[in-house]
Protein backbone atom coordinates (compact mmCIF):
# COMPACT_ATOMS: atom_id res chain seq x y z
CA UNK A 1 0.00 0.00 0.00
CA UNK A 2 2.95 2.19 0.77
CA UNK A 3 4.39 1.79 -2.94
CA UNK A 4 1.13 3.25 -4.29
CA UNK A 5 0.86 6.26 -2.47
CA UNK A 6 4.45 6.87 -3.12
CA UNK A 7 3.63 6.13 -7.25
CA UNK A 8 0.29 8.11 -6.74
CA UNK A 9 1.96 11.04 -4.83
CA UNK A 10 5.06 10.86 -7.79
CA UNK A 11 2.92 10.87 -10.19
CA UNK A 12 0.85 13.66 -9.03
CA UNK A 13 4.23 15.55 -8.43
CA UNK A 14 4.82 15.59 -12.41
CA UNK A 15 1.75 16.54 -13.26
CA UNK A 16 1.98 19.64 -11.34
CA UNK A 17 5.71 20.57 -12.35
CA UNK A 18 4.58 20.20 -16.17
CA UNK A 19 1.65 22.25 -15.73
CA UNK A 20 3.09 25.24 -14.10
CA UNK A 21 5.94 25.88 -16.97
CA UNK A 22 5.91 29.56 -18.27
CA UNK A 23 4.87 30.19 -22.23
CA UNK A 24 7.40 29.21 -24.27
CA UNK A 25 8.78 32.16 -26.66
CA UNK A 26 8.43 31.85 -30.58
CA UNK A 27 6.48 32.77 -33.17
CA UNK A 28 2.50 31.26 -33.59
CA UNK A 29 -1.44 32.86 -33.56
CA UNK A 30 -3.18 34.27 -31.47
CA UNK A 31 -6.58 35.50 -30.47
CA UNK A 32 -7.91 38.71 -30.34
CA UNK A 33 -11.32 40.37 -29.12
CA UNK A 34 -12.39 43.74 -28.51
CA UNK A 35 -13.53 43.99 -25.28
CA UNK A 36 -15.82 47.15 -23.82
CA UNK A 37 -18.84 48.32 -22.28
CA UNK A 38 -21.33 48.26 -24.23
CA UNK A 39 -22.05 44.60 -25.55
CA UNK A 40 -22.15 43.87 -28.84
CA UNK A 41 -20.30 46.21 -31.46
CA UNK A 42 -20.77 46.76 -35.16
CA UNK A 43 -17.18 47.87 -36.13
CA UNK A 44 -13.71 49.24 -34.81
CA UNK A 45 -10.69 50.54 -35.84
CA UNK A 46 -7.74 49.57 -34.51
CA UNK A 47 -3.75 49.69 -34.74
CA UNK A 48 -1.70 47.20 -33.78
CA UNK A 49 1.99 49.25 -32.71
CA UNK A 50 5.24 47.73 -33.87
CA UNK A 51 6.85 44.99 -36.21
CA UNK A 52 6.51 41.14 -35.52
CA UNK A 53 2.54 41.14 -37.12
CA UNK A 54 1.55 38.53 -39.50
CA UNK A 55 -1.62 37.50 -41.19
CA UNK A 56 -4.51 38.48 -40.15
CA UNK A 57 -8.07 36.84 -40.52
CA UNK A 58 -11.71 37.50 -38.67
CA UNK A 59 -13.11 35.04 -36.85
CA UNK A 60 -16.89 33.99 -36.46
CA UNK A 61 -18.67 37.35 -38.23
CA UNK A 62 -15.98 39.54 -37.95
CA UNK A 63 -14.37 40.71 -41.73
CA UNK A 64 -11.11 41.73 -41.17
CA UNK A 65 -9.38 44.29 -43.22
CA UNK A 66 -5.73 45.44 -42.53
CA UNK A 67 -3.35 47.52 -43.94
CA UNK A 68 0.64 47.19 -42.70
CA UNK A 69 2.83 50.80 -43.13
CA UNK A 70 5.77 51.93 -41.15
CA UNK A 71 4.03 52.02 -37.43
CA UNK A 72 2.39 49.09 -37.41
CA UNK A 73 -0.86 47.24 -39.04
CA UNK A 74 -4.35 49.31 -38.98
CA UNK A 75 -7.09 47.25 -38.71
CA UNK A 76 -11.36 47.60 -40.14
CA UNK A 77 -13.08 45.27 -38.16
CA UNK A 78 -17.17 44.83 -39.29
CA UNK A 79 -19.77 42.52 -37.74
CA UNK A 80 -22.61 43.03 -40.10
CA UNK A 81 -24.80 41.35 -37.52
CA UNK A 82 -23.34 42.97 -34.19
CA UNK A 83 -21.73 41.19 -31.54
CA UNK A 84 -18.45 40.17 -30.67
CA UNK A 85 -15.33 41.50 -32.68
CA UNK A 86 -12.52 38.78 -33.28
CA UNK A 87 -9.74 37.64 -35.01
CA UNK A 88 -6.77 35.98 -35.36
CA UNK A 89 -3.40 37.34 -35.36
CA UNK A 90 0.36 35.73 -36.50
CA UNK A 91 3.06 37.36 -34.52
CA UNK A 92 6.91 36.29 -34.62
CA UNK A 93 6.60 36.07 -30.47
CA UNK A 94 3.45 35.24 -28.59
CA UNK A 95 5.28 36.69 -25.67
CA UNK A 96 5.46 39.93 -26.63
CA UNK A 97 2.55 40.92 -28.34
CA UNK A 98 2.53 44.10 -30.21
CA UNK A 99 0.85 47.29 -28.44
CA UNK A 100 -2.69 48.48 -29.68
CA UNK A 101 -4.95 51.42 -30.02
CA UNK A 102 -8.64 51.51 -30.26
CA UNK A 103 -9.22 54.55 -32.44
CA UNK A 104 -13.21 54.08 -33.26
CA UNK A 105 -16.08 52.11 -32.09
CA UNK A 106 -19.22 51.72 -33.38
CA UNK A 107 -22.42 49.69 -32.48
CA UNK A 108 -25.04 47.37 -34.30
CA UNK A 109 -26.62 50.41 -35.60
CA UNK A 110 -23.45 52.09 -36.98
CA UNK A 111 -23.55 55.00 -34.28
CA UNK A 112 -20.73 56.02 -33.07
CA UNK A 113 -19.34 54.86 -29.53
CA UNK A 114 -18.46 58.43 -27.80
CA UNK A 115 -15.84 57.14 -25.71
CA UNK A 116 -13.26 54.29 -26.73
CA UNK A 117 -10.78 54.76 -23.72
CA UNK A 118 -12.80 51.82 -22.01
CA UNK A 119 -12.32 49.62 -24.84
CA UNK A 120 -8.99 46.93 -24.83
CA UNK A 121 -7.89 43.92 -26.87
CA UNK A 122 -7.85 40.12 -25.07
CA UNK A 123 -5.20 38.23 -26.70
CA UNK A 124 -5.49 34.29 -25.81
CA UNK A 125 -4.16 31.06 -27.45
Amino acid sequence: MSAMRLMFFAVFLATVACSDQAPVSGPGTMTVTLVGPNGAEGAALVSLLGDGVGEIAGLGNTEAYAETNVDGTRLVLINQLGGDLAFQVAVTDTTDLPAWVVSQVAGPDDGLRADVRAYTLAYSR
